[in-house]
């Protein structure tokens, strides 16, 4: 995860968003989880405070950092990937990767991933890197994709898995003791049909949690906005990013040609009664339309990101009447305004006395739903309401820091810039 480290002067409060590009939970309702960062500590600096702040405003970019493997094929073979014991290729039933001269992305080669599904049964060819994600905590994953055509699905079993993160728990003696006792597909990024399996629409990415191999009732998938779609005949590039947490503080992230498509938010990504993710690019399904199915990778690189870079965003909601949840579209954040209009940041007041907090929330997709009155970073005050005011009785003598925070009923939270307050 990008974390920016600030410094703030007599800031007392800290805040995290996180947010979501598209979710739909299937059976129910997405949600969305929205977390505050734990307090932090502070230092005195001539006679004021000055605290460490990380900010987390922001979404992780998948701007590149130190690449740690990479694979281009040009040496005619798929050495690239079991290079230092760090992955390799599996297959089941006609399933079959291949390097290929038919298409390249750069220089001659490329990874050519084959199933012919005419049987009806799991089909798959699945090529693993699990060194690097076995290793680092936060990696980007980047592929280019070429499809010759479209991929229609059954409708009666409509999964195409593409790429992957499993998790494992090894042998009790370590890897390569024995088998794994539990080796579970965790993150699926997949492919889709724009109108259903069997009307031969265009493709699109979509990602699932499958909760259901981890004692779950139910997956949790998202889905690539409307309009982002997979080209044909035309190379693609698609990044991921995982940030692994075996609590609820990890992440995952989708772009298609650097457009952000898809952002779980924080969640669990590594099981905790696993070892290590493993992670591998897949052409994997039960039925495909043609029965033969094949398409191109090339270019592949695992690296860590550079953690300089972070996009804005916010979100808002749309109604899925098909799937009976959430869509969550990605707008800037810049569009939330939330502000303190009385006192005036530097303002003086006479104790004793009756102080209005007067202030404004608004978004041009959301109604305001609460909002949350905090002064030296402690919660004093709330409103449910229709009213954003707030009565503060009886203050005493000192220096005060005042901020609002505001809920939206799309699932946005905003702080409000901090008004210094003397009271005297």
């Amino acid at each position: 995860m990008i974390i920016m480290k600030t410094k703030l002067v007599i800031k007392l409060n800290l805040i995290a968003l996180f947010f979501f590009l598209t979710i739909v939970e299937n059976q129910g309702s997405g949600k969305v989880e929205i977390s505050e960062i734990k307090p932090f500590s502070k230092k005195v600096l001539n006679n004021y405070f000055v605290l460490d702040n990380y900010n987390q405003f922001n979404t992780p970019s998948n701007k590149l950092g130190a690449l740690l493997w990479s694979a281009g094929h040009e040496s005619g073979n798929q050495s690239e990937w079991t290079s230092d014991g760090g992955g390799g290729e599996y297959n089941s039933g006609t399933g079959n990767s291949g390097v290929s001269t038919t298409v390249a992305r750069t220089g001659k080669y490329s990874l050519k991933l084959s199933i012919n599904t005419t049987s009806g049964d799991s089909h798959g060819t699945r090529n693993f890197r699990w060194r690097e994600i076995g290793t680092n905590k936060d990696i980007i994953i980047t592929q280019y994709l070429y499809f010759p055509a479209r991929i229609d699905l059954d409708p009666n079993n409509a999964w195409f898995n593409l790429l992957q993160t499993k998790g494992v728990k090894y042998a009790p003696g370590g890897a390569g003791s024995g088998p794994d006792q539990i080796n579970n597909p965790h993150y699926t990024v997949g492919i889709d049909v724009r109108g259903g399996a069997g009307s031969r629409g265009a493709n699109y990415l979509t990602l699932a949690d499958l909760q259901k191999f981890w004692g779950g009732t139910t997956n949790v998938v998202w889905k690539a906005p409307s309009g982002i779609d997979l080209p044909v005949n035309k190379w693609v590039k698609i990044q991921m990013r995982i940030i692994q947490d075996k609590g609820n503080n990890g992440r995952v992230l989708l772009w298609q040609d650097d457009v952000l498509v898809i952002d779980t938010g924080l969640r669990n990504t590594l099981r905790p009664e696993v070892d290590v993710n493993q992670y591998s690019i897949n052409a994997y399904a039960d039925k495909t339309v043609p029965n033969v199915t094949s398409f191109y990778v090339d270019d592949l690189s695992i690296n860590l990101p550079d953690d300089t870079a972070a996009q804005v965003y916010k979100v808002t909601t749309e109604s899925a009447p098909t799937s009976g949840g959430e869509i969550l579209i990605a707008q800037f954040a810049k569009d939330t305004d939330v502000q303190i209009i009385s006192p005036l940041n530097n303002s003086t007041k006479a104790k004793n006395s009756t102080i209005s907090i007067k202030s404004t929330a608004s978004s041009p997709v959301s109604e305001v739903e609460k909002i949350e009155f905090f002064k030296n970073g402690i919660l004093f005050g709330t409103s449910t309401d229709s009213s954003i005011d707030f009565n503060w009785v009886n203050p005493e003598e000192g220096v005060y820091q005042i901020q609002i925070k505001a809920y939206f009923k799309n699932g946005d939270v905003k702080f409000s810039s901090i008004n210094n307050v003397l009271v005297k």
